[in-house]
């Protein structure tokens, strides 16, 4: 996707960034009549988007809008703005835009029908090329020059360029192989741009166990990547938030992952920042009663996940 004429445009808006978010920017940008162009540091756009569609590409979820926004927790308010303008079904309709299907699964999360990235943003990338939008590759930022100009290193050597608009859409530093390493972070700092530490949000934990150890030799040797499906997990932290939710998740070789941690994982994130630790109580039948359990002697029905940073 590198483009020969990168530079000798008219000054575009620049969008810097070619993940979803900058390439939704793109999309409204061009549709409202502005030149843009695309900065990306790596050779194509969208990877960590075509990652996430190995586990099917949630892309959004058909619960209530104020259950969805009060997924955001302190943070609801200031996103319940946005999603009023661009909600759930509007990311549905979008999708649809691009001749994807989408469907609603068992958990109620929203899916493209083929479970698939790549459809999707092979269509997306031809409605911008159609609206003008203009791609750079291997064009990673380092800032401004002296007199205002972009900087990016590139496979040439440094280039500048100008821009009547810069939109910065970098990502966080989740995976760095796909481009997600959060080094625009020391070129903002130095500016005086007020920044919040990055920090984990959808991710796994490790188990602490007994005495600190983990998983048994016994449970890894057994379970590790297996899929716990329809359970519950009850998490209550230091400050008295609560948090109750089926679904299911995955025991790793040293403790958990998948939608269900990953719902609870900003509590549980915070909570081991404040106390070193964090124990939830995993129900493994959360639909049947006491009564209709087998009562298995050192099998009980709910248990104490503790769970370290």
């Amino acid at each position: 996707m590198m483009d020969s004429q990168a530079l000798d445009l008219p000054e575009p808006v620049a969008v810097i960034g070619g993940g979803p978010a900058g390439l939704m920017a793109a999309q409204v940008l061009a549709a409202g009549g502005a030149p843009v162009r695309v900065y990306d540091a790596m050779a194509s756009v969208g990877r960590k988007f075509l990652l996430a569609g190995r586990g099917g590409l949630n892309l959004t979820h058909s619960e209530p809008a104020a259950q969805f926004v009060a997924r955001y927790g302190p943070q609801a308010e200031a996103i319940g703005r946005w999603l009023r303008e661009f909600g759930q079904q509007d990311v549905t309709r979008w999708a649809q835009s691009l001749g994807i299907e989408t469907f609603v699964g068992s958990s109620g999360r929203i899916f493209p029908r083929d479970m698939k990235a790549a459809p999707l943003l092979r269509a997306w990338l031809q409605v911008l090329r159609r609206a003008g939008v203009q791609f750079s590759m291997r064009h990673r930022w380092q800032g401004w020059d002296a007199d205002g100009q972009l900087i990016f290193d590139t496979p040439a050597g440094s280039q500048s360029a100008g821009a009547r608009v810069v939109v910065l859409a970098l990502g966080g530093a989740s995976w760095a192989r796909l481009g997600s390493d959060g080094r625009w972070m020391d070129l903002l700092a130095p500016l005086g741009v007020c920044l919040a530490p990055l920090q984990p949000a959808n991710c796994g934990f490790d188990v602490a166990g007994a005495q600190g150890k983990g998983w048994s030799d016994y449970f890894r040797k057994h379970h590790a990547g297996q899929p716990f499906k329809s359970v519950a997990i009850s998490f209550t932290d230091a400050k008295g938030q609560r948090f109750d939710r089926k679904g299911e998740f995955v025991a790793t070789e040293t403790g958990v992952e998948g939608s269900l941690i990953y719902a609870a994982s900003a509590l549980l994130r915070d909570e081991i920042s404040r106390c070193g630790s964090a124990t939830f109580a995993l129900d493994l039948l959360p639909d049947r009663s006491l009564d209709l359990t087998p009562q298995k002697p050192l099998a009980p029905r709910w248990h104490q996940v503790g769970l370290v940073a």
